[in-house]
């Protein structure tokens, strides 16, 4: 189990939920570094930034994706839940470590 959750900054942007890891997304709204913040913790993943909360739990989870539009410059996580009419990129600097985190707090990602 793990006791302490993960905290980082980075960019946010919400989008349609169909979109997966390919093609351009149509941004909806978006939030830039700082203004975004991912907390990851056993039992929920929370989003913050000047548009409110994203909260993903082990219920409402439908997928947590990797997402590479520009490598290294756009990398990031798509997350989609029940409850939520749009999914959320994530872009995080250090997407190696956000993808350890995850792994680390038993949260599955695809294509990663």
């Amino acid at each position: 189990m793990v006791d302490k959750d993960f905290s980082t900054r980075g960019s946010v942007a919400y989008v349609d939920p169909p979109f997966r890891t390919w093609g351009r997304p149509q941004f909806r709204r978006r939030a830039t570094w700082p203004f975004a913040r991912l907390r990851i913790g056993a039992q929920d993943i929370v989003i913050s930034s000047i548009f409110g909360e994203f909260r993903v739990t082990r219920m409402n989870l439908v997928s947590i994706s990797r997402v590479r539009i520009v490598p290294v410059l756009a990398d990031g996580f798509t997350f989609v839940a029940h409850g939520h009419h749009e999914a959320v990129i994530f872009w995080a600097v250090g997407t190696r470590r956000v993808l350890d985190e995850l792994h680390r707090h038993g949260w599955a990602v695809e294509d990663g």
